[in-house]
This record gives structure tokens, C-alpha cells and sequence, in this order.
């Protein structure tokens, strides 16, 4: 089948609808993430204690899954090039805000978990660590910020592609 006829290319279409059907996901993952700030201080004790080891473990799971969304990206950009133009190169470099912004973000998401590793450790080893709790959780607020106007441009960027 011509890729360039008037019908739609079903593997094309899979393969660039891949990335924001797992962005979905990933978003969400990352507002429940989120919510911990407010759930921090509803919870004492042991629940607390739980519930604040399962953040921790959450966001390294997180900083993974947004690499593997990333480049599922990447590669439902390169199957849309091979599909179109027979070049998996012709389509996978980033031509607008959105594609710029997903690396972007990710690096931004590395920093947050380093900052939260950070945090981790002074909590652990005793020494004062609220000013690195509260430049972890700016830097969410950034992040969140940041994901909600990625998938915004996502959003519009499908239109654009399919």
C-alpha cells in the first residue's frame, strides 16, 4: 500500500498514537506523584513512614517510564518517516515546542529526583533538610507546570501529524 494514497496508514497512525495514549498515563502517574505534598500532611506514624518510602520508590519508577515514553516517541516518529518517506530520519527530529520540550522536561524530571534523593539522604543521615524539601517541591510545581502545557501542545501537535 502507497503511504502517500488517500487512505490513512494504519502503522503510522498505531505508532504516532503510541506515545500521547502512554502519555496519558504517565501524566496522571505523575499528578498522583504530585499529590503526595498534600498527602504528607494528612499522614502520622507508620502510615506516613509507608506512605513516604512509597513516593520515594514511585518517582525513580517514574524518571523511568518517562524515558520509555520518550522514546517510544522517538521511535513512532522514526516508523512515521520510514512509512512516509522511506527515512526513519526524515520525521524524528523535533520541528516544534512540544518536541523541543519532552527532552527538556525530562532532564528538568532528573534534576527533581536527584533533588529528592537529596532530600532523602539528609532526612537519613539526620541533618536539616526542609530547605531541600521545599526546593524539591518547587521544582515539582515547575514540572507540573511544565507537563501540563506539553500535553496541551501535544494535544494540538496530533492534528497536525495524523
Amino acid at each position: 500500500m502507497d503511504p502517500n494514497s488517500g487512505l490513512l496508514d494504519l502503522v503510522r497512525t498505531l505508532a504516532l498514537l503510541a506515545h500521547p495514549v502512554l502519555a496519558c498515563g504517565l501524566i496522571y502517574w505523575i499528578w498522583w506523584q504530585y499529590s503526595w505534598r498534600k498527602k504528607s500532611s494528612e499522614l502520622k506514624g507508620e502510615l506516613r513512614k509507608e506512605a513516604l518510602n512509597q513516593h520515594e520508590k514511585m518517582g525513580d519508577r517514574l524518571v523511568w517510564a518517562t524515558f520509555f515514553v520518550i522514546m517510544v516517541a522517538f521511535i513512532g516518529k522514526a516508523i512515521a518517516g520510514w512509512r512516509t518517506n522511506g527515512d526513519i530520519f526524515s520525521e524524528i527530529w523535533p520541528t516544534n515546542l512540544h518536541g523541543y520540550m519532552g527532552p527538556l522536561g525530562f532532564i528538568l524530571l532528573l534534576i527533581l529526583a536527584r533533588m529528592g534523593k537529596q532530600t532523602r539522604d539528609a532526612r537519613l543521615e539526620g541533618k536539616k533538610f526542609s530547605h531541600l524539601k521545599l526546593k524539591h517541591g518547587r521544582a515539582a510545581d515547575f514540572i507540573i507546570i511544565i507537563a501540563i502545557i506539553h500535553a496541551f501542545l501535544g494535544f494540538l501537535y496530533i492534528f497536525s501529524v495524523l
